[in-house]
């Protein structure tokens, strides 16, 4: 059953807004160690580390509930571990998966419930926020930016306050936040991107605006050579994907930038297949596909993206009924992603151009009814049993942020997290401060 709709949705499709991006292939500690607002002083690399540590070891102890994915498994181990919890969610209606999955607190007390020792995530992963974004410098940057990404300059750049020396836009894109911090601070911006087009779409930009105050450069930000721009200067980073922010943080320290502004995204964008911390403190020991956790909601995303979603998630849990079913092979097998102009078509014309990429030959009848029922059926317990696991997903990404900043209050700078937004403008939040105190 799909549900009431509620603004043109579903409530199931809501709870897939929330929660589906982690189930295709390809959430009271001592005041001495709470992360500080930005008005506040700079917290120390004690109080990092101690916060960091307590992450990381309730990640560790409780990872046999967050690593197992439910859409490779249909009852993971803990559901023999947690009854009573594998049996409450399994009960709910797509209203509170809905509620649930778009909620962090909500998760953490519906694991904390069946685990009283995760009552504690709900400390670990507050954080300040910023209280307010300022206005657009000037009336063309709000028609030359798309809306959301709009308020997440002018919240961004809020937290960024004065810049304390030239600024790099790092990953800049069109250079939309260094356009801003140009006009709005009068800062001499240099505006770094590997794609040409990019720089020249933004260097138009930039001459419209202020000219001669925002340059481009183009720049591969992951060679080694790029960090030397750096060097002395404000770096900022509006969502750097994976490599791309931690390349940005080891540059700014191997170069002594003055400061660093970053808020990093996309973290299981990685050519590495193991995470290496940092800081090199914690100890748990975290894979490329377990990061895919950390970015596990989808509050920003467009219902025809969400749709689409949800239609290949239950399509391909279709199909492995069915391959099941004709293999007789109940293995686990995992997907490459499948072309978009797939999703178009119906369950059958799918199936049939899934089975002939992965070599799986159908019979000329099939009862295709019942097997997309099938798939429909076990996404909606997918949904369900992956609830506890996001619990831990802006755990999990609290500890990516600490780790970064720990290793830059390691290196001489001075370090705040915030949030520099609300979820609902962007899930990708969280932003690193740091400036290089004297030696």
């Amino acid at each position: 059953m799909l549900g009431p709709r509620r603004g043109g949705e579903t409530l199931h499709s809501i709870a897939a807004r929330r929660i589906c991006a982690g189930l295709v292939e390809c959430a009271a500690f001592p005041a001495t160690v709470l992360i500080m607002a930005v008005c506040g002083p700079p917290c120390d690399p004690a109080g990092l580390e101690q916060r960091l540590a307590r992450l990381d070891a309730l990640l560790a102890a409780h990872d046999w509930l967050w690593r197992p994915l439910p859409f490779r498994t249909p009852r993971p181990d803990w559901t023999g571990r947690l009854p009573a919890l594998a049996a409450e969610v399994l009960a709910l209606d797509d209203a509170d998966v809905a509620r649930l999955a778009g909620d962090d607190g909500a998760l953490i007390g519906l694991a904390a419930r069946h685990l009283p020792a995760l009552g504690e995530l709900a400390g670990l992963v507050a954080l300040p926020q910023q209280a307010a974004a300022e206005p657009a410098p000037h009336a063309h940057l709000s028609r030359d930016i798309p809306g959301r990404k709009l308020a997440q300059i002018g919240h961004f750049a809020a937290a960024v306050a004065a810049p304390v020396a030239p600024v790099v836009e790092w990953c800049a894109g069109k250079g939309h936040l260094g356009r801003w911090l140009a006009a709005s601070r009068g800062a001499e911006v240099l505006s770094l991107d590997h794609d040409p087009a990019l720089c020249a779409a933004g260097a138009s930009l930039a001459g419209l605006a202020r000219p001669g105050v925002q340059r481009f450069v183009q720049a591969d930000a992951l060679a080694a050579h790029t960090g030397r721009l750096l060097a002395g200067r404000h770096v900022v980073a509006l969502h750097a994907c994976g490599d791309l922010h931690r390349a940005l943080i080891e540059g700014a320290v191997s170069a002594g930038a003055a400061a660093v502004d970053v808020a990093p995204c996309c973290y299981p964008r990685t050519v590495a297949a193991h995470h290496r911390p940092l800081s090199g403190t914690p100890g748990l020991r975290v894979q490329r596909d377990d990061l895919r956790l950390a970015v596990a909601d989808s509050v920003t995303a467009p219902p025809r993206e969400i749709r689409l979603r949800m239609r290949e998630a239950a399509w391909k849990l279709g199909f492995v009924a069915l391959r099941r079913r004709v293999t007789e092979d109940h293995a686990y097998r995992s997907f490459r992603p499948v072309p978009q102009s797939w999703l178009k078509a119906d369950f059958a014309t799918f199936c049939r151009q899934l089975a002939a990429r992965e070599g799986v030959a159908l019979p000329a009848s099939l009862p295709w009814g019942e097997f997309e029922a099938a798939g429909l059926r076990r996404n909606a317990e997918v949904m369900r049993l992956s609830l506890p696991r996001l619990a831990f997903r802006r755990a999990l990404e609290v500890w990516l942020v600490l780790d970064a900043a720990l290793y830059l209050g390691r290196h001489g700078y001075a370090v705040e997290v915030l949030q520099f937004c609300r979820r609902a403008e962007t899930p990708r939040n969280l932003m690193i401060r740091a400036r290089r105190q004297a030696a």
